[in-house]
């Protein structure tokens, strides 16, 4: 369940309550080699149909610090993109993922590319194309028991077109960057016990030939400053944009407005301030419940609302034939 209680002329104030459902086999001809076959199936609640259901297929080829990945991506929250470029609600709303997919691994580095082929063409379309690609890096500069130093760089490009598709419509090619770093304290020996600021610089661009927005480029600021005390977090985070705007991101942080009341209404200037609580309880090994209650305020328009969200996951995976 994810609500928003939002009147504001940004993001519609809309509800997701309902149910995900993935089963999935595995076969494992060797043991760096994984080839996953299964169904994705979404149930919203008050509705009499199943709101999506796919067959979904995934190779991961896991040599070594290596995950190269052909089909389903590990994608949505997994590439820890910043919300303001990737909106949170994708793991809802934009499940799955395909394309293919490279992740490396190791003490000091992560980092994740990826392809994700959104919409696919067939001549002759009415539709176009639309693919997205992107990387998100990590990288440790410093990790002792009291303090952690993480500089985090991402970029996220965007495109829409084709050239077997009917409409006469503009080419979209879209890149949003961010770069930023982060820093931990851990203030005593227990684990998940530790206060965190971090703080990115995001930017957007159009290089679109035909240009469908007011700005041709702008940019963010984000910081964020929390306690972490064992299964709960609390954190402010403020936002101050310019021009900015992303395909993907929560239209919160946009410039640009695609609220069903207020499409096409503009705001050069963003100036918002978050407090975040959120709880998550591991009830046990498979079984997980997350709680959010985020308000914010506008500082430019002064106006207070708030989301809130409850999910309960459960996984598991067990043998269902083990050979000699």
């Amino acid at each position: 369940m994810r609500n928003y209680e939002y009147f504001n002329k940004f993001a519609d104030g809309l509800t997701y309550f309902g149910t995900i459902l993935q089963p999935t086999v595995t076969f494992n001809p060797q043991k760096n080699l994984s080839l996953e076959g299964g169904v994705f199936l979404r149930k919203d609640y008050g509705a009499k149909a199943l709101n999506d259901n796919q067959s979904t297929f995934r190779i991961n080829y896991h040599p070594g610090k290596w995950q190269i990945i052909a089909g389903q991506l590990k994608g949505n929250v997994s590439h820890h993109l910043p919300e303001a470029i990737y909106n949170y609600d994708r793991i809802i709303t934009n499940h799955l993922e395909f394309g293919n997919q490279f992740i490396y691994e190791d003490s000091t580095l992560h980092f994740d590319a990826w392809i994700n082929w959104e919409n696919m063409i067939y001549k002759i379309s009415p539709v176009q194309e639309v693919i997205s690609g992107g990387f998100h890096g990590d990288w440790k500069y410093l990790n002792t028991k009291t303090w952690e130093v993480n500089i985090p760089f991402s970029f996220l490009v965007y495109h829409k077109g084709g050239q077997i598709d009917t409409p006469d419509r503009p080419l979209q090619t879209l890149l949003n960057t961010a770069i930023g770093a982060e820093i931990k304290y851990h203030y005593n020996n227990k684990p998940h016990h530790y206060i965190f600021a971090d703080a990115q610089w995001m930017t957007f661009n159009d290089f679109s030939f035909t240009k469908v927005f007011p700005a041709n480029n702008g940019y963010g600021i984000m910081a964020n400053l929390g306690w972490k005390f064992g299964h709960t977090s609390l954190s402010t985070t403020y936002w101050n944009a310019n021009n900015f705007y992303a395909v993907h991101g929560a239209p919160l942080y946009s410039s640009s407005s695609e609220q069903m009341n207020n499409p096409g209404y503009y705001q050069s200037n963003r100036n918002l301030l978050f407090v975040r609580l959120i709880s998550d309880y591991n009830i046990s090994k498979n079984f997980s419940i997350s709680a959010r209650l985020e308000p914010y305020w506008d500082l430019d328009n002064p106006s207070f609302e708030f989301s809130n969200s409850l999910f309960l996951t459960y996984r598991d995976a067990f043998d269902l034939k083990r050979r000699n």
